[in-house]
């Protein structure tokens, strides 16, 4: 055998031995660090769901306060329904009112006959104990006709006044007949959906209240959604070529052993 050769051999053989003598140290490396990029990872899952959940400090928490724009929007397969904004009596004594009607509209199934009904002091008619009442509330919500229960799905983007001395405020969920209606508010500016509740018709009308929590207008996020994606997806490459590497020497050595006895 020459003599370059047999010198190629001896170092080929070298670093075999050499990943060979240190695989164990390196696969533990490996799980460390791997081990490591998952808890950096858990940790900022649960930072952001904490986030989420619980308000910023700067929220203000007492007095009347101003929200930013919030959009009502109810996915429905109901002939109707509505949000009343104020209580049974009239008053602002649930918490919160509507102080800026903005934009609405149908984003999907409506037909030409279909209405939205958005205002303050609207007069609307209610059949209660098989007798006709007229009422009138602040409210939000739409009409179809009777007995119309294609799928449809509205908006109506509004301003809120919230009573942050309450620990919750409250509205009216209004429906009847048939179908069932997902109603949600959301933060335009962050596109948090703030609440949401989904009620079925039960042939009767029904005034259901629900509450939610006042500082929940005010939060925030601090991580954006798009962030949090690129961290799982850097962390599952990261453990995907730390663990694929060790792997690819072990195979090149024995390689080089074979072409270097040549």
């Amino acid at each position: 055998m020459p003599k370059g050769r047999s010198f190629l051999a001896v170092i080929s053989m070298t670093r075999a031995e050499s990943v060979r003598r240190h695989e164990r140290t390196i696969l533990k490396g490996i799980f460390l660090v791997s081990l490591l990029v998952l808890i950096v990872l858990g940790s900022t899952v649960l930072v952001i769901r904490v986030l989420r959940t619980n308000p910023r400090g700067d929220i203000p928490t007492t007095g009347w306060q101003r929200t930013p724009e919030i959009r009502i929007v109810m996915d429905s397969t109901a002939d109707w329904a509505r949000i009343m904004f104020n209580d049974l009596y009239g008053t602002d004594l649930n918490g919160l009112r509507i102080v800026e009607f903005h934009a609405h509209g149908w984003l999907m199934g409506n037909d030409s006959d279909d209405r939205i009904d958005v205002g303050r002091g609207l007069t609307f008619l209610d059949v209660i104990y098989n007798r006709t009442v007229v009422k009138t509330g602040d409210i939000i919500g739409f009409f179809k006709g009777n007995n119309d229960f294609r799928h449809t799905k509205m908006f109506a983007d509004i301003v809120l006044d919230m009573n942050m001395d309450m620990t919750s405020v409250s509205v009216y969920l209004m429906l009847a007949g048939a179908g069932a209606t997902i109603f949600q508010f959301i933060n335009k500016e962050s596109g948090t959906v703030i609440w949401q509740d989904m009620e079925t018709g039960r042939s009767v009308t029904q005034y259901t209240p629900r509450s939610m929590s006042p500082q929940a207008f005010f939060a925030k996020e601090k991580i954006d959604a798009f962030l949090v994606l690129a961290l799982v997806l850097g962390s599952v490459v990261t453990i995907a070529v730390l663990n694929l590497a060790p792997f690819g020497r072990l195979a090149e050595a024995p390689l080089r052993e074979d072409a270097g006895g040549l």
